[in-house]
């Protein structure tokens, strides 16, 4: 007679499976939430979003403020990325060749110029600072390393806006649009934007009064391909400083970092056609 053994315990899982932690997987599922959002959030908005009560989120949110992941604004309560998301991400952009090679590069132009320069990568948050080098003398303000500019007024933004595949911008561009409106602000057409855009892409680098910090900002980016940056480089002169011999300097120094970072990428400037939209 033939038993048939019943299995005990649990049940086997396939090879290809992988067991995971689940409250680790909770916790980067937070985390995720919170880098999409693109500014702090508040406990009931992020309960809303994970599905989690708000009792076991906050639990969640106290031991990721506890190492740094996230942190928490005295004034208003909201929730954003903290130091150590900060510099986990940095590490992992230096860890990319290209990029250990544009911030070595940006700091070369500084010192050949003495003008600031900044090196800006594309984020869930926007155009995000990764480097800034001060120069002489200093701009009037100077940014912290990862924060983000506006798209559509900053000189950087525009740039970014200009190369990158619309579906990517879209997002971000419609807060900025909502957040002008509700404040009462002007904001550019899509028109208008089109029309900028057009002219950046035409261009090696993109010169502009009109951006976040006053003075001169001349903008190049930095292309992988066609419709793909590795980052944007942006070097300012401060308010009476951007004579034409200066601005030659900073333009020689702009397009022979770009080159050589794009040479680095594989990109090949030649086989691709100017001005065309990436989207």
């Amino acid at each position: 007679m033939m038993s048939s053994a019943i299995p005990r315990g649990r049940p086997k899982r396939k090879k290809e499976e992988s067991v995971g932690i689940q409250t680790v997987e909770t916790a980067m599922e937070v985390l995720d939430i919170i880098t999409q959002e693109g500014s702090a959030i508040g406990l009931s908005e992020l309960s809303r979003k994970t599905g989690l009560i708000p009792s076991k989120l906050h639990r969640y949110l106290v031991t990721l403020t506890r190492h740094g992941m996230v942190k928490q604004s005295v004034v208003t309560g909201l929730y954003d990325l903290g130091p150590t998301a900060l510099r986990i991400g940095l590490a992992a952009l230096n860890r990319h060749d290209a990029m250990s090679s544009a911030q070595e590069v940006v700091g070369a132009i500084s010192v050949t110029t003495r003008s600031a320069v900044a090196l800006y990568v594309w984020t869930d948050l926007g155009p995000t600072l990764v480097r800034m080098e001060i120069g002489t003398p200093p701009p009037p303000a100077t940014p912290r390393v990862g924060a983000a500019l506006p798209l559509a007024h900053s000189g950087t933004g525009r740039v970014f806006l200009a190369h990158l595949p619309s579906a990517r911008t879209a997002p971000l561009l419609r807060k900025e649009r909502a957040a002008a409106r509700a404040d009462g602000q002007e904001f550019p057409s899509d028109a208008s934007l089109a029309r900028v855009c057009a002219e950046i892409r035409a261009s090696d680098i993109y010169w502009t009064r009109n951006a976040v910090l006053p003075g001169t900002v001349g903008v190049v980016a930095v292309l992988r391909k066609p419709g793909d940056p590795l980052c944007v480089i942006t070097a300012i002169l401060p308010p009476g400083q951007a004579s034409d011999k200066r601005k030659a300097q900073l333009a020689a120094q702009l397009l022979a970092a770009r080159n050589l970072l794009q040479k680095e990428c594989g990109f090949d400037m030649d086989t691709a056609a100017p001005g065309k939209n990436p989207s």
